[in-house]
Parts: structure tokens; sequence; C-alpha cells
């Protein structure tokens, strides 16, 4: 059975949202941004776009481009709300509605032609459901495969429709710039024109061995996505719980034991509320950005043993950021995110010869734990948490 995948473009989703909020706003030059000199710009309207602002710039910059630009603290509550909501309505046309980030959605209609009608035909009435009851306006790429549906949506002009029929694929690809494929950006786009290659077309033609030689594992991908050819499935969204802690440094900072210091911090915050609330995650996350913008990141599995004291988990999270700060360039923020939540911690049993004598270690971060308990959670400290110089003081 052919496949049928609709992608649904939102420009601006963010920034649509403040300006429906609130209508003043559209006749100005605006971004999402955080309240501080150090921000980045984390969403535009058309207005600033015009300006040439751009996402993931510095909102110094952006204020050195517009003088007039007016900066907006994002509300992410507000935005993650309306995506759930968009998320909910997209259902009645299809079971598999799959919205990976807010205002890019895919609905999979394979098999529903007998019950709504032909894609198109859906895929418009979905943009005219966007239009009418939430007053956003959508590109509709219409493909075989997600990846080409994706692309189709970035060549119109919202409220317009991109379909793609099947075995146009390529020929459809051929006349692009390479970095209209998804995961092809400046890096990749770069590498690319050193061998005169700017088109997907001109990649499509290169051979399996040819470009694996050169990217790698990375070959075989560029060697599909060339050719349009994307078996993925459209999965339903679920939103999993997590433990994100976050810390945006006051100035740019390259001192490794003051950088170390500051992650034993937020590991025991983590660690802290972690134990409060009696869970149990199975993978962490951490996440650095330099101060030139660029951002490394690494996922890891998690044990049960090294949640139940701070300096276990610290002991585990330290060779991964030991491993990903490997430049000579400071840091402006530190990320360290906790999900897969599991089955939690044991229940203490009701006769303490059934229980295995618990380490010093543990017995320490018990007597931490019920400290905070009583005073707060800042009461008292490892010294792991403090920097060369708050321990020189």
């Amino acid at each position: 059975m052919t496949r049928h995948i609709v992608h649904l473009d939102i420009p601006n989703f963010y920034a649509v949202l403040e300006e429906l909020r609130r209508p003043e706003l559209k006749k100005r030059s605006m971004v999402l941004a955080e309240p501080s000199a150090r921000a980045i710009v984390q969403g535009i309207n058309s207005n600033a776009g015009k300006e040439g602002i751009r996402e993931g710039m510095p909102l110094a910059h952006a204020r050195r481009m517009c003088r007039r630009v007016l900066a907006v603290a994002p509300d992410l509550r507000f935005y993650r709300e309306e995506h759930q909501q968009i998320l909910k309505e997209f259902g009645f046309f299809s079971p598999l509605v799959e919205g990976a980030w807010p205002g890019h959605y895919f609905v999979d209609l394979t098999g529903t032609q007998r019950l709504l009608g032909p894609g198109p035909d859906v895929a418009c009435r979905m943009e005219r459901h966007l239009a009418t009851q939430r007053r956003l306006r959508a590109r509709i790429g219409l493909a075989a495969n997600k990846l080409v549906s994706q692309v189709a949506s970035t060549c119109i002009v919202p409220g317009d429709l991109n379909c793609i029929f099947p075995g146009g694929e390529t020929s459809f690809l051929a006349p692009l710039p390479v970095t209209s494929l998804p995961g092809v950006g400046a890096v990749t786009a770069s590498r690319l024109a050193d061998f005169n290659i700017r088109r997907i077309g001109q990649l499509a033609a290169l051979s399996l061995e040819a470009l694996c030689g050169v990217f790698g594992k990375m070959g075989s991908r560029l060697f599909n996505v060339a050719r349009g050819i994307d078996p993925t499935p459209v999965l339903p969204s679920r939103e999993s719980p997590r433990l994100v802690v976050a810390h945006s440094l006051e100035r740019d900072e390259i001192d490794r034991d003051r950088l170390e210091a500051l992650l034993f911090q937020q590991v025991e915050e983590a660690g802290w509320a972690l134990r409060s609330h009696n869970r149990h995650p199975t993978r962490f996350v951490l996440e650095i950005r330099y101060a030139d913008g660029i951002t490394a990141r690494s996922a890891h599995a998690l044990f049960s043993p090294a949640i139940h004291a701070d300096r276990r988990l610290f002991r585990v999270i330290l060779p991964v950021f030991r491993q990903l700060f490997n430049r000579r360039i400071a840091l402006r923020r530190i990320v360290l995110e906790l999900s897969d939540f599991a089955m939690p911690f044991r229940q203490a049993s009701l006769f303490s010869r059934e229980d295995s004598p618990p380490s010093g270690e543990r017995d320490l971060q018990q007597a931490l734990d019920g400290i905070r308990g009583r005073f707060g959670n800042r009461a008292i400290s490892w010294g792991n948490a403090m920097s060369g110089a708050q321990r020189q003081a």
C-alpha cells in the first residue's frame, strides 16, 4: 500500500502564538529571549526576520542589528499546551500523529481514503482547520514518506500545498540545495562544497562507496536521503517525564575546577529532587554550550546504585563531562537531564535484620538529606560543590 504522509509546518510557531495573544506585537520587530544581556534569541516574528535577525543569535547582536527590536520572555508552558492541543485535534484525522517539536507535525493518512477522501483533500482540510480554529497558517507537504513531505513543505508559502506523487521523489529533490535535506547543516554542506556538490541531484549521482569513504557511517544516510528514501514510520508523540537541571553562567568560564564544582552543584540538586520524590531514572543526558555557540551533548544509561548518593552519581557523570569539554573555549551553559524513570527505590524493611547493612556513604547521604529536609536543600553541601577560589576564601 502506498503511504500518504502529510507534514504541516507552522513558521515561527512560538512568535505567532505570542502575536495571537498580544495583537499589538504584529506591528513591531519582536524576538523571544530571556531578559538577560547574555540571552539567545529563541524565536522571531516576520518583521524581525526582515531585519536579518535569526534564531540562535545572541540578543545583544540582534539589538545592534535592529535597535527597535522588542524582546519578549518565552512562555514555554503556554506553547506546550497549544502544541498538545493541536496534536489532539489532528487525531480526528488519523491515529498516527507525530509532533516531534512544536510547529511541525507529521500525519499518516495511509488507509484513510475510504473514510476521509483523497490525501490532498484531507491535507487541505487540516490546514483549513488550523486557520479557522487556531488562526494559524501552515505550509503542507504530502508525499510517500516523512523526508520528502518535510522538504516539500519548505518550498511553498503558508496556506499552500505541495504534493509529491510516488515515483517523483528523485526529480523533485534534484534541483534543490543540499541544505534542504534534514540533517545536512552548514558543516556537511561545506564538506560537500569542497567536492563541488551543491545540489541534491549531484549528491544522488555519487555511489555509496564514495560517500562512505568521505563521511563514514553518515555516507549511507546521505545516499538514501538524496534519493528520497525514508522508511521511518510516523510515531505518535508521547510526553515522558524528565528532570532538567540547567545553569547558565554569569560569565564565560574555562577553569575546569570551577566548572566541575558547578556540575557537582547540579548533581546535588538533581539527587535531592530524585530522593525527595522517590524516583529512579535509568538515563541521563549531559549538554554543554561553548561561548562560540557550539553545543556538545551525550546520553548514557544510569544504574540504580548511583542515585542513592550524590558523590556516586557525580562519579558517573564526571567522565562524560570531561569527554565533552575537550576544546580550549570557555563554557556558557551546562544542562543535566534525567529521564526514563523506572521502579522507585525499595521501601525500607519493617525489621532491620532484613536489610543489608548500608554503606557509610549512603548513611552520610541520608544524614545530609535529613538536614536539608529540616533547614532547606541549601543548608549543607559537599565540599566538591565549592570552586577553588571559594575553598581558599
